[in-house]
């Protein structure tokens, strides 16, 4: 019998980042890998957003801020561990990630991305378990992209 799905599985993956901001910016032959079998992952996009207003009324909406991306990685260790490195350009330690959800039904190899850039560290945890070791991630990016159709890391 089939094992029934009500998620789509994806894949994260890492590479070390150069410079700084919200560009997908590496070195030439940057570090790179796969976190490992993700249990759990989540972030919260947020920007604030103004409206405005023609002669008294609602006319269009004007971006004016964007925060801080908090993100949240739980995974079991059987991939590599992310190289928080500073890399050419880079003051603060930092990675870009991204994370691709399968999508059989729009055909090919391709998914639905999401990419963070400047993912710096807040805290990481790892536990040795009976079954398994694990790795807490609690990061955060300066900016993201997506979902797109396209990645640039894997």
């Amino acid at each position: 019998m089939a094992e029934v799905r009500n998620m789509r599985e994806g894949e994260m993956w890492w590479v070390m980042a150069s410079g700084s901001g919200s560009t997908f910016a590496t070195a030439s032959a940057p570090t790179s890998g796969l976190f490992g079998y993700c249990r759990s992952f989540d972030f919260t996009s947020a920007q604030t957003v103004a409206r405005i207003s023609e002669r008294g009324t609602p006319n269009h909406n004007k971006v004016v801020d964007k925060q801080y991306i908090p993100l949240n990685i739980n995974f079991g260790w059987t991939g590599s561990v992310p190289t928080f490195t500073s890399g050419s350009g880079a003051s603060v330690p930092m990675i870009h990630i991204e994370h691709k959800a399968k999508a059989p039904e729009i055909g090919t190899a391709s998914g639905f991305y999401h990419q963070f850039f400047g993912v710096a560290a807040d805290s990481f945890q790892w536990t040795e378990g009976a079954e398994e070791n694990t790795v807490a991630l609690t990061c955060g990016a300066l900016a993201m992209n997506g979902p797109t159709a396209s990645g640039y890391i894997k």
